[in-house]
């Protein structure tokens, strides 16, 4: 099976053919909203999370479990300050 085909200016064509409509090439931006954006971001981080507990629970027991739930809840709510904290401070100069 052969690879992409080099274009003339030496970048890859794309595996398949931009459609009426559609942007041809990356930038910034795509077509989802911000608040689609978060609920996939909720959906795939919960949904792995919710799929994955009855097993832990199964493998650990209900104390175990639940302390290590706890404690993985705890570590999230930190780092999660430890990055909203750093909104407040200046970009350095590169």
């Amino acid at each position: 099976m052969a690879g992409p085909k080099a274009a003339e200016d030496g970048s890859a064509a794309p595996l398949l053919p931009a459609q009426a409509g559609e942007r041809s090439s990356g930038g910034v931006g795509g077509g989802a909203t911000s608040a689609q954006t978060l609920g996939n971001v909720v959906v795939s981080i919960v949904g792995t999370g919710v799929l994955g507990l009855p097993y832990a629970f199964r493998a650990a027991g209900w104390v175990a479990g639940s302390i290590g739930v706890a404690a993985a809840g705890s570590a999230t709510l930190y780092c999660m300050l430890l990055l909203v904290s750093t909104l407040a401070l200046p970009i350095p100069p590169y």
